[in-house]
């Protein structure tokens, strides 16, 4: 892939991406000519801002919190989805364990006693 040739990592590379895809390949009003040197420019401005793609401490905790009421609705939707004398899935015994793990680690993250 062309990002990787010029350094840029898979992440910064899938924003090109989603970026150009979403105004139709298109720069204005004008279609992407070149789009190497579209993904170069991408590579100097992303370098230019200082690699960077952290968020403030405040935003980072909504964003944990969201992830936190998402992975409890998905819990939940596992333990709902059977009845008491039913047993689980080895594979949905899988996922709501792996589910668990990343709540705990949610938990922690936002200081929230685990």
């Amino acid at each position: 892939m062309q990002a990787a040739k010029i350094g840029l990592p898979d992440r910064e590379a899938q924003k090109f991406w989603n970026h150009f895809d979403s105004k139709g390949w298109k720069v204005g009003k004008t279609r992407m000519q070149r789009w190497k040197s579209a993904l170069a420019n991408w590579k100097l401005n992303w370098e230019e801002w200082g690699r960077s793609t952290e968020v403030s401490p405040n935003i980072q905790a909504v964003l944990h919190q969201k992830e936190l009421d998402e992975v409890t609705n998905k819990m939940r939707s596992i333990s709902g989805s059977y009845s008491v004398h039913q047993s689980w899935s080895e594979d949905d015994k899988a996922r709501w364990f792996k589910l668990k793990a990343r709540k705990n680690e949610l938990k922690k993250l936002l200081g929230m006693q685990v």
